[in-house]
């Protein structure tokens, strides 16, 4: 069971969120103030770091700075929540934090981006392989197998469809498949995905000319999500 630290100065939304993580089998720890987290988690690391960008006394990056001193640790599984216009992208890029999430966000788009930077750190008891029906996805060589055959994907293939099968029947926009992506290919854009759809969905099709592919469904106007067969 990973446990999730939670810093953000808002009461309401760190026990929403503790709700919502222990839901999903986490534990959770949370912190109002950035200096009381700072001083547990020297002795007691998290394994994962969700962070307010504007607190008091420190702000979201000043905080995971300090805490990765203190760690001894170029860097550490975190993301941090903000709005937009309360930092600039190049203050992110200069910082070794694994992403960042505007307010108000889904649920399900945070933990999809908890997952995936967790699944980059592969901490001990995550497995590279997940399998979901007939699928299997292999995280450490990218690549998946369907009904036993062996398909091939690029990057930015393997991410959306990891995505997708992280959250079963849950509706994906383009712009928040992109957003999930981006990591991987920074040329990506929202009109890129539709074609990133269509041939992954023919690659699955000539792997197995005889079974119906219908996992990806789309929802015109919105977006897509992954159906179980």
């Amino acid at each position: 069971m990973y446990l999730i630290s939670i810093v953000d100065d808002n009461a309401n939304l760190l026990t929403s969120l503790e709700l919502r993580f222990k839901s999903r089998g986490y534990s959770v720890k949370s912190f109002i103030d950035p200096s009381d987290a700072l001083t547990y988690h020297q002795q007691n690391p998290a394994d994962f770091y969700l962070i307010d960008y504007k607190m008091p006394k420190l702000n979201g990056l000043e905080f995971y700075e300090s805490l990765c001193v203190k760690l001894k640790k170029h860097k550490v599984p975190a993301l941090m929540l903000t709005g937009v216009a309360e930092m600039h992208l190049q203050s992110l890029n200069d910082s070794t934090i694994g992403d960042f999430l505007t307010k108000p966000f889904e649920f399900d788009i945070l933990m999809a981006r908890i997952e995936k930077i967790l699944s980059y750190y592969k901490l001990p008891g995550r497995s590279s392989e997940y399998k979901l029906g007939d699928l299997t996805l292999y995280e450490d060589r990218i690549s998946c197998t369907w009904h036993n055959t062996e398909i091939e994907l690029t990057k930015v293939e393997f991410a959306i469809i990891s995505q997708l099968t992280r959250r079963p029947n849950c509706n994906f926009s383009r712009e928040d498949l992109l957003d999930l992506c981006y990591k991987d290919n920074f040329e990506i854009d929202d009109k890129n995905i539709d074609s990133h759809i269509k041939r992954i969905r023919k690659k699955f099709k000539d792997s197995k000319p005889d079974i119906i592919f219908k996992s990806i469904k789309t929802h015109y106007g919105s977006g897509y999500s992954w159906s179980n067969q």
